[in-house]
């Protein structure tokens, strides 16, 4: 009876990891479906779509692509006739020149080809934030409210809580009753929030059934051009409006946009910073992920958009590895009119590869720590010890 009464709780805690880890197996296929899709459009052989890698749970042959299922969700690939790529299959066809192969494309074809994931990767993020704003959320609750606080933060001190909702800010009055306004006024309080660093705010909340004035004095920080912002620390939650047809495809669009030129300048802060602070490797994905799962399929499928997003913009680096290294080496062969020798393009894959699967590594175990704190050392030490 014991074992019988832990099954719901072993389910609770199993379902969302499961989702997690659909959801990024569902990421990956998209990405690879964009490459496979251009691919048949331009008439390139196919010998293989894999999804995943370690054990197969599935395989089977429709027409001349080999569809593959491995357990472990973290990759994938479309072993292209005519193009050798390292982790691309067996590669039996990877010299091909024939009419059916890549090589023998023109080079807009090939553009095509390479950028096919990329390309779905946002197509999917488009169509989920535009179906966001077509059906809105279920949410009865109108307004904005306070979905975390982190530690130690100006929210934290003068006692802002979760599930707060947020009436206004100083002269700031917020209108729940029009649906259509609510990311605009979120955007609004935040830009207020910008606005004062280091000064004091009244922050206007009901909770529960009461009222509350809370005078905040605000952290800083300054941006990139040095200049102090305003910080509260905290995050804040608002229901997704129910928008008419052409205003939803409209607001969904710009709303996708922000996100990626959000994402671009992130990512070159972190260059530019050399830096890793902020970015999330596979544990920490998974983590999310699951979390994300427990409130509900609008905020999943959320999360999945904003992950796409980051698939997709992180393949289009210049990475010998990653879809913007070969489109790189695509265009250096277009433009001098000859191939790049394999053994260099060989090399560069190689150490490419390395570099991703060390960071994702590092990553990993740096994550596996915060988790699960120094215990994760030991624990590799024993798993290590099984090989001596």
């Amino acid at each position: 009876m014991q074992i019988l009464n832990l099954i719901p709780n072993v389910l609770s805690k199993a379902i969302p990891i499961i989702f997690s880890f659909a959801g990024l197996g569902l990421l990956i296929t998209v990405h690879e479906f964009g490459h496979f899709f251009f691919c048949k459009v331009f008439g390139v052989n196919t010998p293989t779509f894999s999804i995943g890698f370690g054990p197969e749970i599935f395989r089977r042959k429709i027409g001349q692509t080999d569809f593959r299922l491995a357990i472990i969700p973290f990759g994938g690939y479309v072993e292209i006739a005519g193009m050798a790529e390292v982790g691309q299959g067996e590669q039996e066809h990877a010299n091909d020149t024939g009419d059916n192969s890549f090589a023998n494309k023109w080079y807009w074809q090939k553009f095509f080809i390479l950028v096919g994931g990329i390309l779905f990767n946002l197509l999917f993020a488009y169509t989920i934030f535009c179906g966001m704003f077509l059906i809105g959320s279920s949410s009865k609750d109108k307004g904005i409210k306070v979905a975390n606080i982190v530690k130690d933060s100006a929210a934290a001190k003068y006692g802002l809580k979760e599930e707060d909702k947020i009436l206004g800010i100083n002269d700031l009055k917020l209108d729940f009753e029009n649906e259509e306004t609510l990311l605009d006024q979120r955007q609004n309080l935040l830009s207020e929030i910008r606005l004062n660093p280091n000064k004091e705010v009244t922050l206007f909340v009901k909770r529960a059934n009461e009222d509350l004035a809370l005078k905040i004095v605000l952290a800083s920080k300054p941006d990139d051009d040095g200049k102090e912002f305003g910080i509260l620390g905290a995050y804040f939650d608002a229901p997704m409006p129910r928008l008419p047809f052409f205003k939803a495809i409209k607001t969904g669009i710009e709303y996708t946009n922000q996100l990626i030129v959000g994402l671009i300048l992130g990512i070159k802060k972190l260059i530019s910073s050399r830096s890793l602070e902020g970015t999330m490797g596979p544990v920490m994905i998974l983590s999310q992920g699951a979390a994300v799962a427990k409130s509900g399929i609008l905020a999943f499928l959320i999360f999945l958009a904003m992950l796409s997003i980051s698939l997709a913009v992180m393949n289009i680096l210049p990475i010998g590895a990653l879809d913007g290294g070969q489109l790189l080496f695509v265009t250096i062969e277009a433009i001098i009119r000859r191939k790049i020798p394999e053994t260099i393009k060989l090399v560069i894959n190689l150490a490419s590869w390395i570099l991703i699967v060390s960071l994702a590594v590092y990553l990993s175990f740096k994550e596996l720590r915060v988790l699960f704190g120094k215990n994760i050392e030991s624990l590799f030490g024993k798993i290590l010890g099984l090989f001596k």
